[in-house]
């Protein structure tokens, strides 16, 4: 048996491209969204023949989800690129790309599974949550971030301004949408219940703020990539039959 390497090229796109891309694909996904939300309240009818569901951005395992599953996924690929980069140099920072490697990949994975919603009802009996605390995760939530924040301040700190400047832009951006417009929603669903359009447009809103918070990381960390590393060549081992 002979054991040969075979290389795996891989070639960063450019990040313009990449964005405009995630741009028209999430502008189409909140329109079908909203315009699905016109369609219910418009004619008191929630299924019609399943596209309903298929589109709401506050529906789980339909097409929104999965493409913000997709996108999360790519961000943790891209700074995993990054962080192979960072450790063949032997880099100061290589865990820390590594650690947002993988906390992406956890939230691709949250994206589809819903994990985060778990601790709704035991915080809310906890603390007796209502209004803006409605969505009880979000305390959880917020404590989660700032840990994130405090582990990741030198890092960020240690990062070229343009890129730090746009990885901020994301979290809050992202952080914004996520607990900040969620709080909202939380009141108003606490005091109106969910079943309203004007929920539809408060989540919708939210979703969007999701959405745009992580086509910001991804261009920013493309673009960070691509000041350092054009292309990826990968070693992978393949094992032949010697020839008899």
């Amino acid at each position: 048996m002979l054991s040969h390497p075979t290389q795996v090229h891989i070639r960063i796109p450019s990040p313009a491209k990449v964005r405009r891309i995630l741009l028209v694909t999430v502008g189409v996904l909140l329109s079908l969204s909203l315009c699905s939300q016109l369609v219910k309240y418009g004619t008191g009818h929630d299924q019609v023949f399943g596209i309903i569901p298929l589109l709401y951005v506050d529906y789980e395992a339909n097409l929104p989800t999965w493409y913000s599953s997709v996108a999360l996924l790519i961000a943790s690929f891209v700074l995993f690129l990054i962080a192979l980069s960072k450790r063949s140099t032997a880099d100061k920072f290589t865990f820390h790309w590594f650690f947002l490697s993988g906390l992406f990949f956890l939230l691709s994975v949250d994206e589809v599974a819903t994990i985060h919603e778990c601790a709704i009802e035991p915080m809310r009996k906890l603390i007796d949550a209502q209004g803006v605390l409605h969505y009880a995760w979000v305390i959880p939530g917020g404590v989660f971030v700032m840990v994130i924040g405090l582990i990741m301040l030198r890092f960020l700190i240690a990062l070229p301004a343009r890129t730090r400047n746009l990885f901020l832009t994301a979290g809050i951006v992202f952080v914004g949408g996520a607990i900040g417009v969620e709080m909202i929603s939380a009141l108003h669903a606490y005091s109106h219940g969910e079943k309203n359009l004007l929920y539809s447009l408060i989540i919708t809103f939210e979703e969007a703020m999701e959405m745009l918070g992580v086509i910001i990381l991804i261009h920013a960390s493309l673009e960070y990539l691509c000041a350092s590393v054009k292309s990826f060549q990968i070693e992978l081992p393949l094992r032949q039959e010697e020839a008899t």
